[in-house]
């Protein structure tokens, strides 16, 4: 069928398709009355927590401010996450008794029922929300469920496990960090002491040789040459003076003399190698007291890190550190926050009058019928020339009008019927 051109069409199809429409629109309301019915309401409740900044936070040094006001947002997701795990969701659910009806619920559907449920949103000002830094300053924790007493228990539930567990990750957080700057502290000046004593045993090793003393150890060596020099000139003399002394003393003398001579060759020996070894004594002593410099730098560094530390510890212990604090706690709800089952009633009929109408429409659409000669020349591109009115049978004692349509009523195809109209019309 080609589409409706006029208002006179629509209605007579309306009229058609009546009891259809009226069909589809009393179904429908009755469904949806019923689904209104059979439609649990939803409590909506909520738990209002406050993150308060530490209260010496300006006091403190640099590293021990970054120490209490970091990882804040980063604790924050941890705990969301622990309170979401699968444990912590069962053992909400077995506490007030959740989601038994139906009774075949696996625990598996349960979680992701509670999940579903429970919404955790941060306070984040809006002016500061595209700082990547940004802190919360508080929590809200949302609860969404048929009953309004166990919706305000799991809020308040929820909001007792975040304290909790803020709690004991803060404290957590300062005790393994201050564990860990003592371990490295502990650690650091061991190694220390390590490189001390292999520093002075080697020092003890090479102390002919250290970068200190070359420069006398070379002096020392020139006054050794000069002195075996002279050595070896008087011993020339004595091997070649003459007969004023004897051959006995003179014998003596030179004995004397090449002793001499051998304690003085054998300390220039020993202070050439000791020179000749200067330059790797120098570049191990160098190495040796880079590394005592960077350890020590280290040790006072941790030190320093250490002393924060313990600092930030007190103040967790004094509740002076970055805390939990309980805003508005969670009330039951009065009034359910789904949509009303009158709004849900009225909804559902008025698509039901929808649907009938366009289920009507649909079916003449794809009608093979033409009831109109306006019809007939749309879809024939020939123009009719004769209409023959439907006639009803009599009924009492007169004839009641009956509606034209385009006389082609029986069976037979519409060309056929044209042609022999034409023909008897000849």
């Amino acid at each position: 069928m080609s589409p409706l051109i006029s208002l006179s069409s629509l209605i007579r199809i309306l009229r058609r398709r009546a009891l259809l429409i009226t069909v589809v629109v009393i179904c429908g309301s009755i469904l949806s009355v019923l689904y209104a019915l059979n439609r649990p309401a939803v409590y909506e409740t909520s738990a209002v927590i406050q993150i308060e900044a530490p209260q010496v936070a300006a006091a403190l040094p640099g590293a021990t401010t970054a120490l209490v006001s970091s990882s804040n947002r980063n604790r924050l997701k941890l705990i969301e996450q622990k309170l979401m795990s699968r444990d912590s969701v069962l053992a909400v659910v077995d506490k007030f008794d959740l989601f038994n009806r139906p009774a075949d619920l696996t625990p598996a559907e349960k979680v992701t029922a509670l999940r579903e449920a429970v919404d955790i949103v941060e306070l984040i000002d809006p002016a500061q929300a595209w700082r990547s830094d940004v802190q919360p300053s508080g929590l809200v924790i949302y609860v969404r469920l048929d009953n309004p007493h166990q919706a305000a228990d799991v809020a308040n539930e929820l909001l007792s496990q975040v304290l909790l567990e803020g709690k004991k990750r803060s404290e957590s957080q300062t005790t393994q960090t201050l564990a860990f700057f003592e371990a490295e502290e502990d650690r650091i000046s061991m190694a220390i002491d390590s490189l001390e004593m292999e520093f002075a045993r080697y020092k003890e090793q090479h102390a002919e040789s250290l970068p200190d003393v070359i420069p006398d150890q070379r002096e020392q060596l020139a006054l050794l040459r000069q002195s075996q020099l002279d050595l070896e000139n008087q011993l020339i003399q004595i091997e070649t003076s003459s007969d004023r002394l004897r051959a006995e003393e003179r014998a003596r003398q030179a004995d004397i003399l090449r002793q001499q001579i051998a304690l003085v060759d054998g300390r220039i020996a020993q202070l050439e190698a000791a020179l000749s070894a200067a330059p790797e004594v120098a570049r191990v002593f160098a190495l040796l007291s880079r590394q005592s410099t960077q350890l020590q730098a280290e040790y006072q560094q941790i030190t320093t890190r250490r002393t924060e530390a313990a600092m930030a510890r007190q103040l967790e212990s004094q509740d002076q550190f970055e805390r939990f604090e309980v805003l508005e706690t969670a009330l039951v709800p009065e009034f359910a926050v789904s949509s009303g089952k009158r709004k849900i009633a009225m909804a559902g009929g008025l698509a039901s009058v929808f649907a009938g109408l366009g289920l009507a429409l649909l079916l003449e659409m794809f009608s093979p019928v033409l009831r109109t000669s306006r019809h007939v020349e749309q879809a024939l591109d020939i123009r009719p020339v004769v209409i023959i009115p439907h006639l009803d049978r009599p009924r009492g004692r007169g004839y009641a009008p009956a509606n034209t349509s385009v006389a082609n009523t029986d069976r037979a195809p519409l060309r056929k019927r044209i042609s022999r109209l034409f023909t008897r019309g000849s």
